[in-house]
C-alpha cells in the first residue's frame, strides 16, 4: 500500500533582512577572531521600521521585514525563493544579559542585506567581572574613579598593550561595570623566554564624565582620559606604562590611592 501524496497548497518564503553577530570584546584583539557569546541577550528597540521582526539566538539577533515575506499557491519554485532585497534602514537599541555576565550596551546601525550569502554585522560586548574568567596568561584587576571626586567611572573602556620582545604587541581590552570595576585577562599572554623577568604593558581608557550606573552607553562614544601613575602620585598620563609577568592577576591602583584615579586630558 503506497503512501498517500502529501499536496502543498502553499509556501510561505521568508528572507532574512540582515544579521548581528554578539562578540566578546575580550575574547580576540580583532573583531573577525572575537568569539560569539555563548546564549542569547535580551533585546530592546527604541527605533525601528514598523515591519522589522526580530528573532534572539545565542550570539545573534536575526531581523527581517513583512514586505520580504511571500506566500506562493502552491509549492515554492527555486526562483520563488530567490533572496528579495528588503532595502536598509536603522535600528537604535538596548542589548542586556539577563544573566549578569556581560555588561549592557546601546547601540545604532544601519541594517539591510542587499545580497546572499548574508554577512550580518558583529557588535561588541564586554564581559562583567562575574563573566571573566583568568586563565594562563593572568589579567589586571581595576576599580576606576574620577579623581576630583572619587565618582564612579562606568562603562570605561580600558586598553591593555602588552610589548613581547621577538614577537611584537598585543592589544588586550576590557569595560567596567555598573560600580566602575573591572577584569581584564591576558588570555594571550605567553610565557617569558629565557633571560626576561617581566613584559611591559601600556595602559589607557576611554570614559565619559557623564556616564551614570543606571543609562548604558555606546562604547563608540567614550573619550581618552588620562589615569594615574601607580608609583607616582599626582602624575596623570595617557597610557600609563608598568610591568607585568604571565600567571600573576595585578591588581592596579594609583599611587597612595585604593583605586585607579581617571581625569580628563
Amino acid at each position: 500500500m503506497s503512501a498517500a501524496k502529501l499536496k502543498i497548497l502553499e509556501t510561505g518564503v521568508l528572507h532574512a533582512s540582515d544579521v548581528i553577530y554578539w562578540l566578546d570584546g575580550t575574547s580576540a584583539e580583532s573583531v573577525a577572531e572575537m568569539q560569539r557569546l555563548s546564549h542569547a541577550l535580551k533585546f530592546e528597540l527604541s527605533a525601528k521600521p514598523g515591519d522589522v521582526k526580530v528573532r534572539q539566538a545565542p550570539g545573534k539577533t536575526v531581523f527581517w521585514r513583512n514586505q520580504a515575506t511571500t506566500i506562493i499557491s502552491g509549492e515554492a519554485t527555486e526562483n520563488d525563493k530567490s533572496f528579495v532585497d528588503g532595502g536598509s534602514y536603522s535600528l537604535t537599541g538596548t542589548v542586556y544579559d539577563t544573566k549578569g555576565y556581560y555588561n549592557p550596551r546601546t547601540f545604532s546601525v544601519t541594517l539591510g542585506a542587499s545580497t546572499v550569502p548574508i554577512g550580518g554585522q558583529g557588535m561588541i560586548v564586554y564581559p562583567t567581572p562575574l563573566g571573566t574568567r583568568f586563565g594562563k596568561g593572568g589579567g589586571l584587576i581595576a576599580s576606576l574613579r574620577f579623581a576630583s571626586d572619587e565618582r564612579l567611572v562606568v562603562w570605561a573602556l580600558l586598553s591593555a598593550v602588552v610589548t613581547v620582545p621577538g614577537v611584537g604587541s598585543q592589544t588586550y581590552r576590557a569595560q567596567t561595570d555598573r560600580h566602575g570595576d573591572v577584569l581584564l585577562p591576558l588570555h594571550r599572554l605567553p610565557p617569558l623566554p629565557e633571560g626576561l623577568t617581566e613584559y611591559s604593558v601600556a595602559l589607557s581608557v576611554e570614559a565619559s564624565l557623564t556616564a551614570t550606573p543606571e543609562e548604558p552607553l555606546n562604547t563608540g562614544d567614550l573619550v581618552p582620559m588620562d589615569l594615574e601613575s601607580p608609583s607616582v602620585a599626582g602624575s596623570f598620563a595617557n597610557p600609563i606604562t608598568f610591568a607585568i609577568v604571565p600567571n600573576e592577576i595585578q591588581a592596579i591602583r594609583s599611587a597612595n590611592k585604593r583605586y585607579l584615579a581617571v581625569q580628563t586630558s
